[in-house]
């Protein structure tokens, strides 16, 4: 079945993949309330088929489709095959870290439980598609860190929602994005897993921040092997120290 809601003048079109039909007209009705356009898929085929019929401002994909655990991560990859810089968002119940990881490898630009709220959830559209946006306006190549918001080696490209390591870019999630510049931003304080959910939009548990802030590390890690920025602060928090 796919479906058609929302204002056709809007230019904030959303694909959304989701099998499970309660699920998928809620998602719908969340989307249209905040002026979004949804066209709602629920196969693998009818997706493919959509999406090479028009263009979309991002994507929401679950990871398990029918029958098929993965085939969420397979529909990623031939998206993004086809176009590299539309956003994707993984939207499922599947929110351990290895399938975290395997979803943003498969190149989606955030990973999310299923009982994020609807104000996250829109925040994280709004600010990937202004990403895109910003990218696509940028003229003169490739787009550069702000150097008013970095250090010895880290920039902060508020505009872009990016993140680049001695100029060099660094593979976050969106979420990702959001907790480093929040480490970053208040460098030398303490700052505790509320607050830091707080500042990514979500309340997740705390074990899922700890995930997140591993990710980043070993992002940067994979740039600088000797990384220890991030030092970890038992009981309290994390907290960004220069090295």
């Amino acid at each position: 079945m796919l479906a058609e809601r929302g204002t056709q003048e809007s230019a904030r079109r959303v694909l959304l993949v989701e099998d499970d039909p309660m699920l998928r007209s809620n998602y719908e009705t969340l989307l249209c309330a905040h002026r979004f356009s949804v066209c709602a898929c629920e196969s693998p085929a009818q997706a493919i088929a959509a999406f090479v019929r028009e263009p979309f401002e991002v994507i929401i994909l679950d990871v398990t489709l029918g029958d098929e655990y993965e085939a969420g991560f397979d529909l990623c990859r031939q998206f993004r095959e086809m176009r590299k810089a539309v956003p994707i968002i993984f939207l499922t119940e599947h929110d351990d870290e290895s399938d975290r990881i395997s979803g943003l490898r498969m190149g989606a630009d955030d990973y999310l439980g299923k009982t994020i709220s609807g104000a996250y959830l829109t925040a994280r559209l709004n600010a990937l598609i202004r990403r895109v946006k910003a990218i696509r306006d940028e003229t003169g190549g490739a787009a550069s860190p702000d150097p008013e918001r970095g250090g010895s080696s880290l920039r902060i490209d508020e505009r872009m929602s990016r993140a680049y390591w001695e100029g060099q870019a660094l593979h976050l999630s969106l979420t990702q994005f959001w907790i480093l510049r929040d480490l970053f931003d208040h460098r030398g304080t303490v700052r505790s897993i509320t607050e830091l959910m707080r500042a990514a939009n979500i309340t997740v548990q705390p074990n899922t921040i700890v995930a997140h802030i591993k990710s980043i590390r070993e992002e940067i890690q994979r740039q600088a092997p000797g990384f220890s920025c991030i030092k970890s602060e038992r009981a309290r928090g994390y907290r960004w120290v220069e090295d």
